[in-house]
């Protein structure tokens, strides 16, 4: 599986999250989609897990080439699409089609 058609999933603690790395995660990730003018599909979404022990946040594919430090910098997994009715978009251009739409690149 090429690294940059996975959807990736980042964890982040109660305690991270209440202390704000998701401003943080949030910020990094605007700053590239704006460097990149806002490619459609480019997308992080969240979801609370573990009985809210954790935080999910979910990167689409379509984001991986375009923020690669930032996911390596927070040990992202690479993961199977997540389901997309339990997501809430957190930034950038998030259409579900354009999101979770199943494509191939040449």
């Amino acid at each position: 599986m090429e690294k940059s058609m996975s959807w990736h999933r980042i964890t982040l603690s109660r305690q991270e999250f209440e202390s704000g790395e998701l401003n943080i995660l949030v910020g990094a990730f605007h700053a590239a989609y704006v460097a990149k003018g806002g490619p459609e599909g480019m997308a992080m979404f969240g979801c609370w897990a573990d009985g809210g022990a954790h935080y999910f946040v979910y990167i689409s594919p379509k984001s991986v080439r375009y923020i690669l430090p930032l996911l390596d910098a927070y040990s992202a997994k690479q993961i199977d699409a997540p389901d997309p009715s339990s997501l809430s978009l957190v930034y950038g251009n998030g259409s579900r089609r354009a999101c979770f739409q199943v494509q191939f690149e040449a």
